[in-house]
């Protein structure tokens, strides 16, 4: 519905004396997104495309140490673990288990830090009703949060792809998340004002989800702790339906309607083929974000049994 009547302005094209975004709230029937004002987009077109070389030079060097950091760690949590799993097990099965659980570890201390982070920003530093301009440029002390999953995100994909066997949709999600992060890191306009809800804040979901993933991978405790693990999976179930969305619905198509805005109106090639990939990634992680909230929502209106579990 809310994309219908976000680009049923292209079917009124032919109102030629205005801007094409212009005809945005005319097609509307009540104003849920921002109003397009093209004196102000004129004003923000008029900022570079990216930032200053010497604030880009910095980001890369933190991107580098944060995929390095997390690689030290996660190597030093695979040791730990093969350790302890060699005396029970064959070498190369304790080397796949190995790989899964540190990777789990991982996942969870990144997760950890960049939820509680998101929520600590979200509900203390971030205001409420901030102007179009600042939503789309600006914010650069919150960078942070796209250098972080850039770095994280660039950990992940090899590691998920060569040695744990992620699925394809995640492999998705990693190359999804290094592209709109990107442009929050190195562009004038990153739109970082949504960045600490969506790079931090949501984060704080896939906590749980990689204590039950860890279960998953070692099913005697399921067996041995079945309560905990029904109680785990619920909690990444709420947590997943509320912050990736319930909330997430209308803090995205808020970002979107000012991100095709931006698109729409700018004149200047490199800018529009940058935005096309930064608006087509953003939309690809929303419908990951649906489409895994439908897998949650079946496997509870199914039951919480054991079995039931592996369908999420």
């Amino acid at each position: 519905f809310l994309p219908f009547h976000a680009f049923s302005f292209l079917l009124k094209i032919e109102e030629r004396s205005q801007h094409p975004l212009d005809c945005l709230h005319k097609t509307m029937a009540f104003s849920v997104l921002p109003q397009y004002d093209s004196a102000l987009f004129e004003t923000i077109h008029q900022a570079p495309t990216f930032l200053p070389f010497h604030e880009n030079d910095e980001s890369v060097r933190i991107i580098v140490f944060v995929a390095a950091s997390i690689t030290l760690f996660q190597l030093i949590m695979l040791q730990i673990v093969k350790a302890q799993l060699s005396k029970k097990n064959d070498e190369k099965s304790t080397s796949t288990a190995a790989w899964k659980a540190s990777y789990q570890i991982t996942n969870l201390v990144v997760n950890l830090t960049l939820g509680c982070l998101g929520i600590y920003y979200n509900l203390v530093l971030i205001p409420r009703g901030e102007e179009i301009r600042s939503k789309i440029l600006g914010y650069e002390h919150v960078k942070l949060f796209a250098l972080g999953q850039i770095g994280y995100q660039i950990w992940a994909l090899p590691v998920g792809f060569f040695f744990v066997g992620e699925t394809t949709s995640m492999l998705i999600h990693h190359v999804a998340v290094i592209c709109v992060g990107s442009v929050s890191a190195f562009l004038s306009c990153g739109f970082r004002y949504f960045t600490p809800y969506f790079y931090g804040f949501i984060e704080i979901s896939s906590v749980p989800l990689s204590v039950m993933n860890s279960f998953k991978n070692n099913p005697g405790w399921i067996k041995s702790y079945p309560e905990i693990y029904s109680s785990v999976r619920l909690i990444f179930g709420i947590s997943f339906l509320l912050v990736r969305v319930v909330f997430w619905t209308p803090i995205f198509w808020d970002f979107f309607s000012l991100a095709s805005m931006l698109l729409l109106s700018s004149e200047n090639p490199v800018t529009k083929i940058i935005l096309s990939l930064f608006n087509l990634s953003s939309l690809i992680l929303t419908m990951l974000q649906y489409f895994w909230a439908s897998k949650i929502v079946s496997a509870m209106f199914k039951g919480g049994g054991r079995k039931k579990a592996k369908r999420i």
